[in-house]
């Protein structure tokens, strides 16, 4: 099994050094296989395509790797711990989120953030919108992030999160406000 790990991280390492001088789109498994030293039978023994080395990177380097410490993403060091994983690679991850598509890494945050999100806002609470709501807000967050990844210069994790905390905070004063005004 560390064998295993060990392949695929050469390879995940391999496909980080392509990107830093070429974009996802043009960099093929070849590339990345004779960057690395591999035979193409042993890159589609770990991984079905770039795309999905792209999301187990994210998976082992972010993901998991907040998990591992112990870190709940349901709470404010749980959120900074897993941005500051993003943050301390953004030149990486925001050219992995440049690339646009079903498997892309975009699509794959959706997925992971999405049962974060649904259990956030627990469905008792909102019974038949909760699939919409829970679309929004998942999809507010991807943006959100990728907003701050193509900011210049990018905010640190820490000026990003407060900033979130406060659009939420807003929002959901606004949003308050909006339907109070509406049921009176």
């Amino acid at each position: 099994m560390a064998n295993n790990n060990l392949t695929k991280t050469a390879i995940a390492n391999s496909l980080k050094k392509l990107m830093e001088t070429q974009s996802i789109k043009k960099i093929s498994v070849t590339d990345i296989c004779s960057d690395c030293n591999i035979n193409r039978k042993t890159f589609y023994y770990h991984f079905s395509d770039k795309y999905e080395l792209i999301s187990w990177i994210f998976d082992d380097e972010v993901f998991e790797y907040t998990l591992e410490k112990n870190e709940s993403l349901y709470s404010y060091d749980g959120a900074l711990f897993f941005l500051t994983c993003i943050y301390n690679d953004k030149d990486f991850y925001f050219k992995a989120f440049q690339e646009l598509g079903p498997e892309s890494l975009r699509e794959h945050l959706s997925k992971v953030l999405k049962p974060i999100i649904d259990e956030v806002i627990e469905p008792d609470d909102f019974e038949k919108e909760f699939t919409t709501l829970s679309d929004v807000f998942t999809d507010f967050l991807v943006s959100s992030i990728l907003r701050w990844l193509n900011s210049y210069p990018v905010l640190t994790p820490e000026k990003y999160l407060e900033q979130l905390i406060s659009v939420g905070s807003l929002l959901s004063i606004k949003l308050a406000k909006l339907f109070l005004d509406i049921f009176k």
